[in-house]
């Protein structure tokens, strides 16, 4: 799964708008829409709209089994 399909996934799940998302972390509207568009968010903007979320991005072993609830990123 791509990062803003993850993204998505999570606010589609906690019933978050982009309008609501973007109050959270005091960015415009306009401008998480622009970063849900791209391709490639970079780490910064992701970690801060995953923080509006109550998420966070772990870094572990490729081996290890994504725990209940976790999102892995292509």
């Amino acid at each position: 799964m791509k990062a803003r399909e993850a993204v998505r996934k999570v606010m589609e799940e906690q019933g978050v708008g982009l309008s609501k998302l973007a109050d959270r972390i005091e960015k415009s509207m306009r401008l998480v829409s622009d970063r849900l568009s791209q391709d490639n968010i970079s780490v910064k903007n992701l970690r801060e709209m995953l923080r509006g979320l109550d998420y966070k991005i772990v870094i572990m072993p490729r081996d290890v089994a994504t725990p209940k609830g976790g999102i892995e990123i292509e």
